[in-house]
């Protein structure tokens, strides 16, 4: 039992007690009963003389108030406090309109893009642990230049490793250069052993990493990475980015294909040939993939498989090469 949710200490309790077992009694008698020292005495006595504990009208005679009423009056007293301090906590929601209002004046006027700027090196690898470790989805790379020194694979590598692990989609596109070194190569190995998807592409690109497609992470110069990164959060920024990479991403081979290409080109699937078809026809995607009875998305991912395999930038293009190949 705590009686110091309504005020009560030890002590207190201890002065009123002896009171109810002994009325009439003086203060005098109190420190040699309680082993306290007067002055503790004197100010506990005082204490629950405010508290209505104790009856102090005749100097000689105390008398304790009866507990159901002394008691009582303390806890509705202490539920009182604490019922005007939980209006006081309701009343602070009246100020989320007028937080609103500010941050909605700010959305109105800001003109600065959700862009951070980081320019030491050591904390822009901390702020790219912190993304890899706080991503729950997928972690897209583009790598433009030649391969990474061993310095760089053995700090990447237990990185790369944690994302997979956690089930994190990666995708990587390299340059081909990246794959002049063995110990780079052993690196791609290894993130394909754990799930990753590498491909290669000789198109130009610049050098970027996204995390859940909600951050975008480019160097401030992309001629010298040294001069530090900018964090990308804009959503309309973002979504450009990723067409960027996805663009690239779906022209590029598969390093495992660059490295040992097959002898003879892969024959084409029932699908595939439909869909070929269907882009020498069809005027529209959508009519295209209602003929072939699949989404617009699946259909557009087969043009674009398609058009990568066939080495075309476009799709008259494609078609042209497709007739050339005998595929259609």
């Amino acid at each position: 039992m705590d009686l110091t949710v309504i005020g009560i200490t030890p002590e207190l309790e201890e002065i009123y007690r002896y009171f109810l077992r002994h009325r009439g009694e003086g203060v005098g008698s109190l420190p040699e009963s309680l082993s306290m020292d007067p002055d503790t005495v004197e100010a506990a006595v005082e204490t629950l003389g405010k508290l209505s504990m104790l009856d102090l009208t005749d100097g000689h005679r105390v008398v304790a108030t009866e507990p159901r009423v002394a008691i009582e009056r303390l806890v509705e007293k202490r539920l009182d406090e604490l019922n005007a301090e939980i209006r006081r906590v309701f009343a602070a929601r009246d100020a989320i309109a007028g937080f609103l209002e500010d941050m909605q004046e700010g959305e109105r006027t800001g003109a600065a893009l959700d862009i951070e700027r980081v320019e030491n090196g050591a904390r822009v690898r901390q702020r790219l642990d912190d993304l890899a470790f706080f991503s729950y989805k997928e972690t897209l790379c583009l790598h433009p230049g030649g391969p990474f020194n061993k310095v760089m694979i053995e700090s990447a590598l237990p990185l790369d490793t944690r994302s997979l692990r956690r089930g994190l989609a990666m995708k990587e596109v390299f340059h081909p250069s990246a794959l002049d070194d063995p110990h780079m190569l052993s690196y791609l190995r290894e993130l394909i052993s754990l799930g990753a998807e590498i491909r290669i592409t000789e198109q130009p690109m610049d050098r970027m990493l996204m995390y859940d497609r909600s951050v975008a992470v480019v160097p401030i110069d992309p001629k010298q990475n040294s001069k530090g990164a900018l964090l990308v959060r804009e959503p309309g920024l973002v979504s450009q980015l990723y067409s960027y990479f996805e663009g690239l991403w779906n022209s590029a081979v598969d390093v495992r294909t660059y490295i040992d290409p097959p002898d003879e080109q892969p024959v084409l699937t029932e699908m595939e040939q439909r869909v070929l078809e269907a882009m020498a026809t069809a005027d529209k995607d959508e009519i295209a993939a209602r003929e072939l009875d699949i989404s617009v998305r699946t259909y557009r991912r087969y043009v674009a498989d398609l058009m990568a395999r066939l080495g075309a930038v476009n799709r008259f293009q494609a078609a042209l090469r497709a007739k050339e190949e005998n595929w259609i």
